[in-house]
């Protein structure tokens, strides 16, 4: 058995994990949560830990589930962290035990599914049949190395999940995280080139570019190359890239899809319609022959920087289709890997990638980063491989409740990307003139809920809730919920603040209160909220479900509460605290 600083000199993410102040206090669960975020490309752990680890006694073998609308994403995940690190194979019948959560999930009767889960399991249901969700992924997480035994009983899990009706059309991935490929993840998110290959590329036509520290070759690349490449790697092919492939769903404005459409139906003008890809590679090799047919350019080492979207729909397309296109391809060697990451920003301004990746160099998040680090406070606008801390704040986690403080619930909940990739969006969410105080205040509001929830839930696992609390978890377990909290304060930013104020962002913090230590500000939101919370809970227009997601009953719940909160000063009390750490009292701004 290698002992652990043999296994931390072998796998890099080791020491990254235990050195990472988020996942500390959790235990055996930090693995599973470290591995499955990585997986899922989630920065943010403390978020991701509140509102996706259920690890109880009933949660019937799914530590992990993680729904995301706005993707289109479900993750269940089943960890397992030995005491000694490194074994030769982990617990098969850890992973049998998927069959049995996607079993409690997906096929037993709602009424008799634990209520530790059974939140989760009415998101999952309704979104898989409304195809809303569209991609579902199980995985098995441990510290020990892949093994086929593993592997055999994940086998069974696909075969449980491929032939449920409600998965027809769905994009199913069953996974075992062990070391090798947690790995691969963590050195992936660094950015760098996982596929060791070397390829032979035909280079008949060929333009060479040289600049300092970088040589450049571009040439034409059959689809059938791209198509073997991607069957043979999958997404490890994307190591370097900020981005894997998203799938080619037939859905209006699937942009994947319309490549994989040009394949099949109009291949003769692929390489004029399609912008071609960049790739990144260790060493690079042309050999010339007589004829210009003979040349090859030998390449070793291949990560796709640019056009993921399009080798991924080629490969959907399939071999016959692939081999009748042609695509523009860019292949790069660098002396120094350092280079990699600025050449992958570059080639991607075009794309998506991740939605905040858009406005990383806008004036208004530079700004917004700049003052809230002369207050000793992390504000992190654009992604890097940094570990990140439990009070550091995140500009797509603070946009998308923002977004929700201001009154558009159904943006913050179905179509976060929007806050960003949409200039309309992006300025009424970013304008100019937002402040750091505002932002602080939303963000400790966003930290007091993760705190009540978390003590909610120990409350729940210690058997020791009132009826009133059992109906607060039970709305806070869905995933939109932290969105339809912030809905609902900044419907009641007058009462809360106890001041007339006509935009929900003239809530700001005092000038005072904008430090790194913010748990006073924290405690003050946390007793607002356990003021608000029982009377939300008792005057639900609907079931809880449909409450969070509906702007319509959302708005019925403000008014609600407002005439409650009006009739009973002595609740209001209770916000003194926070009132009088807000900016000027919270005057009209």
């Amino acid at each position: 058995m290698p002992t652990a600083q043999q296994i931390a000199r072998t796998f890099s993410f080791v020491t990254a994990l235990r050195a990472d102040p988020v996942l500390a206090p959790f235990g055996d669960n930090a693995l599973p949560l470290f591995a499955t975020a990585l997986h899922l490309d989630i920065e943010d752990l403390a978020s991701f830990a509140t509102e996706s680890l259920t690890d109880h006694p009933s949660d019937k073998n799914a530590d992990i589930i993680y729904i995301n609308e706005a993707d289109g994403v479900v993750c269940v995940a089943q960890g397992y962290t030995a005491k000694s690190w490194g074994k030769q194979v982990a617990p098969a019948r850890k992973a049998s035990d998927l069959n049995a959560a996607a079993a409690w999930l997906l096929i037993t009767p709602i009424s008799e599914v634990p209520d530790q889960i059974r939140t989760q399991a009415k998101l999952m249901r309704d979104g898989l049949q409304k195809k809303t969700l569209t991609k579902v992924i199980f995985a098995y997480t441990h510290n020990a190395y892949e093994s086929q035994n593993v592997e055999n009983e994940l086998r069974t899990v696909r075969y449980l999940l491929n032939g449920l009706d409600l998965l027809k059309g769905v994009d199913v991935e069953v996974i075992e995280l062990g070391l090798r490929r947690i790995e691969a993840l963590y050195l992936t998110s660094l950015g760098s080139i996982q596929v060791n290959e070397t390829v032979d590329l035909p280079a008949g036509e060929v333009i060479r570019q040289n600049g300092p520290g970088w040589s450049a070759y571009v040439l034409s690349l059959n689809g059938a190359v791209l198509h073997r490449l991607y069957e043979d790697h999958k997404n490890a092919l994307f190591s370097a890239n900020l981005r894997d492939f998203l799938g080619a769903r037939r859905v209006a404005g699937n942009v994947n899809n319309r490549i994989k459409e040009t394949v099949e139906n109009r291949p003769g003008e692929f390489f004029v319609l399609n912008n071609g890809i960049t790739i990144i590679t260790k060493k690079a090799r042309l050999t010339r022959s007589r004829s210009r047919e003979g040349a090859k350019l030998g390449i070793t080492g291949i990560s796709v920087v640019n056009g993921a979207q399009t080798t991924g729909a080629i490969h959907a397309a399939g071999p016959d289709h692939a081999k009748n296109v042609s695509v523009l391809a860019r292949i790069i060697t660098v002396d120094d890997s350092a280079t990699i990451p600025a050449i992958v920003a570059g080639n991607n301004t075009q794309n998506s990638i991740v939605a905040w990746d858009r406005r990383s160099n806008d004036p208004v998040q530079k700004r917004i980063k700049q003052e809230f680090r002369s207050k000793g406070v992390e504000y992190i606008h654009r992604r890097d491989s940094a570990r990140k801390a439990a009070t550091w704040i995140f500009a797509d986690q603070v946009g998308q409740m923002l977004c929700a403080f201001s009154g558009d619930l159904q943006t913050a909940i179905r179509a976060k990307a929007d806050i960003f990739e949409s200039d309309v969006t992006y300025g009424k969410i970013f304008p100019q003139t937002l402040s750091i105080a505002h932002i602080y205040a939303v963000q400790t509001l966003g930290w007091a809920y993760d705190g009540l929830k978390q003590e909610l839930k120990a409350k729940s696992e210690g058997g020791d809730m009132t009826e009133i609390e059992q109906k607060q978890l039970r709305l806070l377990d869905f995933p939109a919920s932290k969105q339809f909290v912030m809905f609902v304060a900044g419907g009641l930013r007058e009462e809360i603040a106890g001041a007339k104020m006509k935009e929900p962002k003239g809530l700001e913090l005092d000038a005072n209160s904008l430090k790194a230590d913010c748990e006073d500000v924290k405690a003050a939101w946390l007793k607002v909220l356990k003021s608000i919370l029982p009377i939300i809970v008792s005057n639900l227009p609907a079931e809880e479900y449909q409450v969070v997601r509906s702007t319509e009953h959302s708005e019925a719940v403000v008014r609600a509460t407002k005439a409650v909160l009006a009739g009973v000063e002595i609740i209001q009390s209770t916000f003194g605290e926070l009132r009088s750490i807000l900016k000027g009292r919270a005057s009209t701004r």
